[in-house]
């Protein structure tokens, strides 16, 4: 009678823990599906050890603009390709917004229809969440932390591949708020000659 009270008891937790960890799972996706703008000071920390710090400005669908402070780099999305510009050299490079992990993140796509759910954690006061775009080929993901009495979501860590990654952990955020579009025009701070411009 004793051991089979155990195994209840056992099997009660186990049924309890793994509820709760759904409904936070369902949690988190219900709000990356549900902002539509973001606004945030970072640190970023690079898999060198790379220190930088900046601001990013998110409007979705697809749109992005990331400044830093430390080098003259600026990262801007349209919603249909995103520019590296490099100030200092005056120079642009210009990726494809679906080769990048960080696409996960610019739209509304948050269904386990098209979202893989590779792994989940709850510890202390950590709600870790690891995420995957179905049907992609690349290694990439991406890990979204929040901080679980507060909800609030505190980093994103991408991942190229299982050893190369890129830490940012985001400070004073802001959602929902007005963003005007012009900051996301790439020809706005393209630093070419507009008879160079043709891309």
């Amino acid at each position: 009678m004793f051991n089979l009270r155990i195994i209840i008891l056992i099997l009660t937790i186990f049924v309890y823990k793994s509820s709760i960890a759904e409904v936070n799972e369902q949690k988190i996706l219900k709000y990356l599906q549900n902002f539509n703008s973001l606004m945030s000071d970072f640190i970023q920390v690079n898999n060198n050890g790379d220190v930088l710090s900046g601001k990013i400005s998110i409007s979705r669908p697809g749109k992005v603009r990331v400044e830093y402070n430390e080098v003259p780099l600026l990262i801007i999305s349209d919603g249909k390709k995103i520019a590296s510009i490099n100030k200092e050299l005056e120079s642009i490079t210009f990726y494809r917004i679906k080769d990048i992990p960080l696409a996960l993140l610019l739209f509304k796509n948050f269904s386990l229809d098209n979202i893989q759910i590779l792994d989940y954690s709850d510890i202390e006061n950590q709600l870790r969440i690891r995420l995957k775009e179905k049907n992609k080929m690349s290694e990439g993901f991406i890990d979204v932390l929040f901080e679980k009495n507060t909800f609030t979501l505190k980093k994103w860590i991408v991942f190229t591949n299982k050893v190369n990654k890129t830490e940012v952990l985001l400070e004073n955020i802001k959602l929902n708020v007005n963003i005007q579009n012009e900051i996301f025009q790439i020809d706005e701070s393209d630093p070419r000659h507009p008879i160079w411009r043709d891309y």
